[in-house]
């Protein structure tokens, strides 16, 4: 009589992904198409019931040696807490993407200088991060499509001075006249948005501030986005998206996303 085969052992399901932690500093993010999206509020108002709220300690537990080593670096509380809440959210939104605990999740710097996902986690996932002014915002774009993400405060710019010094150095002339036609009570808001839109745009690219802004131009594009015009910095115009959507208040927010094939050099 044949021996008789050890029964099969049933197929193991993966590990859920880890539960959502209670986030009472977390806002309603703005909705950008081919991105998944996430804002927060590091400093929760006065006034408000924060008993769900996690505590920084709580933030701090899933960072690793060198972004605690960051965050200690700041001067300022507010800052300190600010680019914590930004590490905590884009660690626990990557943990409902994939069965990895938030603390346990590595990153790498890409080919052009981006921080990455360590490829040894297989998420075909590019992320960017912003905050400022207390606000923190992540776009995570799936497929591995080059995206950048900025948020900012128009407060920063209270003082005209400053509107005008900013025009000088992060405008092209196009958006200069553009901008100089508008109502005062506009032009502020609207460089801040064009400010937005070319760090977002310099974060997707990976050039960060090596990028002169001053010779990349923004225009509408008649479908309620802004589009790249053609430059030296900018070989390809076709094919970013940009999005400008709406912000809360006091706040503009671009977003920059590829829809190239992602094998392709930026």
């Amino acid at each position: 009589m044949p021996p008789t085969a050890p029964p099969t052992a049933p197929p193991t399901a993966p590990p859920a992904a880890p539960p959502a932690v209670p986030d009472a500093h977390r806002l309603a993010a703005p909705r950008i198409p081919g991105l998944i999206t996430a804002m927060g509020r590091a400093d929760i108002p006065a006034g408000r019931d924060d008993a769900d709220a996690p505590p920084e300690d709580t933030w701090r537990a899933v960072m690793s040696p060198a972004e605690l080593h960051r965050a200690d670096t700041y001067r300022f509380d507010t800052d300190r807490r600010q680019f914590q809440y930004a590490r905590w959210l884009l660690r626990t939104e990557l943990s409902r993407l994939a069965p990895v605990p938030p603390q346990d999740w590595e990153f790498d710097l890409a080919r052009n200088g981006k921080p990455a996902i360590h490829p040894r986690f297989g998420l075909d996932v590019e992320f960017s991060l912003s905050h400022s002014g207390g606000l923190c915002l992540l776009g995570l774009a799936p497929g591995r499509r080059p995206v950048g993400i900025d948020i900012q405060t128009c407060d920063a710019l209270s003082d005209p001075e400053n509107v005008r010094r900013l025009m000088a150095r992060c405008l092209s002339p196009e958006e200069r006249t553009a901008v100089e036609r508008l109502p005062a009570p506009r032009r502020r808001d609207a460089v801040v948005q064009l400010w937005t839109l070319k760090e977002s745009y310099a974060k997707a690219v990976g050039a960060g501030i090596r990028l002169p802004f001053h010779q990349i131009t923004f225009r509408p594009d008649g479908n309620g986005r802004a589009a790249l015009q053609l430059s030296p910095h900018v070989p390809h115009p076709t094919h970013w998206t940009c999005h400008t959507p709406h912000p809360p208040p006091g706040f503009r927010i671009a977003a920059c996303v590829s829809h190239r094939d992602p094998t392709t050099p930026l």
